[in-house]
Formats: structure tokens, sequence, C-alpha cells
């Protein structure tokens, strides 16, 4: 009888802790790599914004940050359209759960109302000066890293992603981001 109880209680034991181990499992405690591979910026209309630096910087081996600067000519009048989306590579790079298009930039700082834009967002947000509206005449991002800890709430498989951002005024893009980079498990 007590080789019995032992055996359940042992049984009971290991299945309690493949629950936690479950539980408090997250993607980014994969040991794994997450760097950026590439970024292109272009300002599609030159009389508006100019980017004065945009590029990645070999830190290390596994670690690479990424520096970009644009200088605003001419401030719009009118709002500034946004769209964000998640491509994944596979035969080229296909759409991946995310494409968000926001109709006011300065309403999406002012509200931050986008579970996916915020992940974005708040992973370089320290390293911007871009907060609020009105936008300071140089936008800038300095030395970012990718941010692995954004994989807690985004979880995505191994493979080769970009975020594509176009940026909008009167129906036509004026400023084009394409940041790559690629996660291995």
């Amino acid at each position: 009888m007590s080789l019995l109880w032992i055996t359940l209680q042992l049984i009971l034991l290991w299945t309690a802790v493949e629950a936690i181990l479950f539980i408090n499992w997250h993607p980014s405690q994969i040991n794994g790599l997450a760097k950026f591979t590439n970024v292109q910026c272009s300002s599609l209309d030159t009389n508006i914004s100019v980017f004065t630096s945009c590029r990645l910087y070999a830190v290390k081996r596994d670690v690479v940050e990424m520096s970009l600067r644009i200088k605003i000519l001419q401030f719009p009048k009118r709002p500034v359209a946004m769209r964000i989306q998640l491509l994944k590579r596979a035969s080229g790079y296909k759409p991946f759960l995310y494409d968000v298009k926001h109709c006011n930039m300065c309403e999406y700082l002012e509200k931050r109302n986008h579970p996916f834009v915020n992940i974005v967002f708040n992973s370089f947000a320290n390293h911007t000066n871009v907060n609020k509206c009105p936008l300071p005449s140089e936008l800038s991002v300095e030395h970012f890293r990718f941010p692995v800890k954004s994989l807690d709430f985004l979880p995505l498989p191994g493979g080769d992603y970009a975020i594509y951002s176009t940026f909008s005024l009167d129906h036509r893009d004026r400023v084009s981001l394409k940041v790559f980079f690629t996660l291995t498990e």
C-alpha cells in the first residue's frame, strides 16, 4: 500500500512540475538569437523629409544596433497616416499576422490605442525623441538593439521577418522604413 501511495504522489508531483514549467515558459527564454539584419530608409518626397542617417552597427558578434535620423523640412498641416506591417520571409516577404493602418499618427501618440503598435513603439521608446506631437524637426532612433523582451508579448517562431512602416500625407506615401530581423531557436 505504501509503495502505491508513493508512486501516486510521484506521478502527481511530476504532473504539477510539468504544469508549472509549461505555464512559465516563454518563447524569449529559448537560447536563440534575435538580431537586426538590415534597415532600408526611403524619403519618397525630399521636399518634406530627408534621412540623414540610416544604418546598423555591429556591436559584437550577436548584437546589432540600429540608428536612424530623419530631418523634417516641411511640417504637414494635415494629419500624417501611418501603416505598420509585420511580414515573414517565405519565398519573399509575405504578410504575417499584422497590417495596421492608423489615419492620424499624432492621435496614436496621444492615445496609444493599438496593442501591436504599442509593442513596436514601446520597444524603442527609450531610444527615440518621438514621444508626442508636435514632433521635433529631427526625429531620431539611436543605439537601438533588438528588443528580445518584446517576444514575451509577441511570440514568433524562428525565421526571417520584416517590419514595413510607411507614413503618408494626402494619400501619398512620403516616408518608407523597412527593418529586417532574424529569430533563431
